[in-house]
């Protein structure tokens, strides 16, 4: 995995995602699909993938390939795919100075109609609308994906001429898992054009508590409503809180013991679906809820009381240790995915101090108690709501 990371910005996002999906379908060398493909295919089905997310305030470009284990095919599977990519990365399909423009329009071209799929996804919708009501600062409530608009805005030169400057000055991360020896991985990207740079690695969003809510509601024509509620969370990832606030988001909405789903979707059926997420890099905790816009004040009040109720200590011991039971169930199914283990390696490697290795987590999660959960769920202030009202329309 090969990783590029700089602040969200608005000026550069659309830039970067465009850029994902050009490394992802030709280059200099293999200019079409049909070859790009077929040179995967002649190295034992190797996997080339691009894509891009939010880490709190930074935004990643990362580059993945799987491959099969070079003892079992005796074929250096393992240099032709550093090979490969040092083609992706340095040879990229381009016309002077800029992005081959046939290929940059196809792109562009894809990549508006699938946000524009997306868009007329009503819970990505949502999603969206909450944070652009929760966050203050506006770059930080961008989708990782970007949006239409500035998609549409590129061109060729513009987006190769920040791709140059990308290569020079976003941090990068490679990590390399598997059957491997260390000095050939070294050996292999020995010569990758990357010089030094200054890293600004903070990761952490945080912004002051509002006094006001900010509440938007919104008709669509859709069968379904949808209600979403955006909390502010002062824990951060790695905290003295932070296992607290996994056990308590499981109780309150992460698995199917939960009071929200219990409560609001078994007993009450006032939701077809409900959950509770959080993000610890950005204080963003979010409650969401399918419901009949005729259950709206119904649904939501009866939300309410099962976060009081998370903040009254209404649960039981019972209830406390099978939340747990299934956290560390997750963590161990965790372990067996190469992505998930990449992934806690990039957090350590960032958060060496915050990281929380198998035993700590462990031993930290078996000594959550009733009032870490309370003082956890006691931390949350309302800060956003969206309702989408569904109103279904008859055809004329």
């Amino acid at each position: 995995m090969v990783r590029f990371r700089e602040p969200i910005s608005r000026e550069n996002l659309g830039k970067r995602v465009l850029i994902s999906n050009m490394l992802e379908t030709t280059n200099a060398v293999y200019t079409t699909g049909k070859a790009f493909s077929r040179k995967l295919s002649a190295l034992f089905g190797m996997a080339f993938s691009t894509g891009v997310a939010k880490k709190g305030r930074q935004h990643l470009l990362t580059i993945n390939m799987s491959l099969v284990n070079p003892k079992f095919v005796d074929f250096d599977t393992l240099g032709e795919a550093v090979a490969f990519l040092k083609t992706a990365l340095f040879q990229p399909d381009r016309v002077e100075n800029a992005f081959n423009p046939e290929v940059f329009r196809r792109e562009q071209t894809n990549l508006v109609h699938y946000l524009e799929s997306m868009n007329d996804d009503h819970a990505y919708y949502a999603s969206r609308t909450l944070a652009d009501l929760f966050f203050e600062d506006k770059h930080q409530a961008l989708p990782s994906v970007a949006t239409i608009e500035l998609i549409k805005q590129e061109n060729p030169e513009s987006v190769f001429a920040y791709y140059q400057k990308m290569l020079q000055t976003d941090g990068i991360d490679i990590f390399v898992l598997g059957d491997v020896d260390e000095k050939r991985v070294a050996e292999l990207f020995s010569d990758f054009d990357f010089s030094d740079r200054a890293l600004g690695d903070e990761l952490f969003y945080t912004q002051k508590v509002r006094e006001e809510v900010n509440e938007l509601l919104e008709e669509k024509e859709a069968a379904q409503s949808i209600l979403q509620l955006a909390y502010q969370l002062p824990q951060t990832y790695g905290d003295a809180d932070y296992l607290a606030l996994q056990v308590m988001n499981g109780l309150l909405g992460g698995f199917a013991h939960s009071k929200l789903f219990t409560n609001v979707r078994e007993k009450a059926s006032l939701a077809y679906s409900i959950s509770s997420t959080f993000d610890s890099f950005t204080g963003f905790f979010k409650i969401s809820a399918g419901i009949d816009a005729a259950n709206f004040e119904k649904a939501r009040e009866l939300i309410f009381e099962q976060v009081n109720a998370m903040r009254d200590g209404e649960f039981s011991e019972a209830e406390i240790e099978q939340t747990k039971t299934m956290l560390r169930n997750s963590y161990f199914i965790g372990q067996d995915s190469a992505s998930n283990n990449i992934e806690m390696e990039f957090i350590k490697s960032l958060l060496p101090e915050r990281f929380l290795e198998t035993e700590p987590f462990l031993t930290g999660l078996s000594a959550v108690a009733k009032a870490d959960i309370q003082r956890v769920a006691q931390s949350l202030t309302l800060q956003a709501q969206y309702f989408m009202k569904g109103s279904v329309y008859e055809a004329d």
